[in-house]
């Protein structure tokens, strides 16, 4: 029986592996099984496993992707979004396009170079979005070609329009329900608070209004719901 200044020795490859399923660094794994009495490989070990790890799950990602885009039939519609790593001056951006399904079939992420850390892109975070959907949909339009995607639905970007059609001229443009119905808010506060009105003269009485807000907004929830046509 190992006394208790033994150190136990783990495998270096396991630990990485565990470390990284388990969101930790390395210093969180290393201080916590150091005080159980076990030894860890070290950092610059860890550092150098982990981007083989890492750039091997990149791969298997990219295929997986790659797959579910084969898989797209004639007509589809996909849905896009992207998100940023901060609200402001953020330096990463990711762009994802998905299928009928939920699987995501075009994938693109841009990580603005910096001091200390090497990226895809050195202009303004605010084109980061395009530029992601760019290269995002250049990718899917290689994978598919450009009969696959029949439309696309988004969360009124007015960015996104132009970019689909350069990849996908026919594709229809569909606006998420959702998003279109937290509009109605916006639009009804800029309506009553006279936001747009070109004289001093209110346009609008808010008080009029009130008591017909919520019917108009159930009528508008109901259009969405039922997905009711132009026809």
């Amino acid at each position: 029986m190992k006394g208790f200044g033994d150190l136990i020795k783990l495998d270096g490859k396991s630990f990485t592996f565990a470390t990284l399923i388990c969101g930790k660094t390395y210093q969180e794994a290393s201080n916590l099984l150091r005080e159980a009495g076990i030894d860890v490989p070290s950092s610059q070990y860890f550092y150098r496993i982990q981007k083989v790890i890492l750039e091997k799950a990149q791969e298997l990602a990219e295929k997986s992707v790659k797959n579910h885009a084969l898989q797209l039939e004639p007509g589809t519609v996909i849905t896009i979004d992207a998100h940023f790593s901060h609200v402001r001056n953020a330096d990463e951006c990711e762009f994802v396009a998905m299928g009928p399904k939920g699987d995501i079939v075009a994938k693109f992420v841009i990580v603005r170079s910096r001091k200390g850390k090497a990226g895809n892109y050195t202009d303004a975070s605010c084109q980061m979005e395009s530029v992601a959907a760019d290269q995002a949909l250049q990718i899917l339009e290689d994978t598919v070609g450009k009969g696959i995607v029949d439309g696309f639905c988004h969360d009124r970007d007015n960015k996104f329009r132009n970019i689909v059609h350069k990849h996908f001229p026919d594709a229809v443009e569909y606006q998420d329900g959702f998003h279109c119905k937290k509009k109605f808010e916006l639009c009804w506060k800029r309506l009553t608070s006279n936001e747009y009105a070109k004289s001093d003269m209110s346009i609008v009485d808010s008080k009029i209004f009130h008591g017909i807000k919520n019917r108009l907004k159930i009528f508008f929830n109901t259009l969405l719901d039922k997905h009711i046509s132009k026809e």
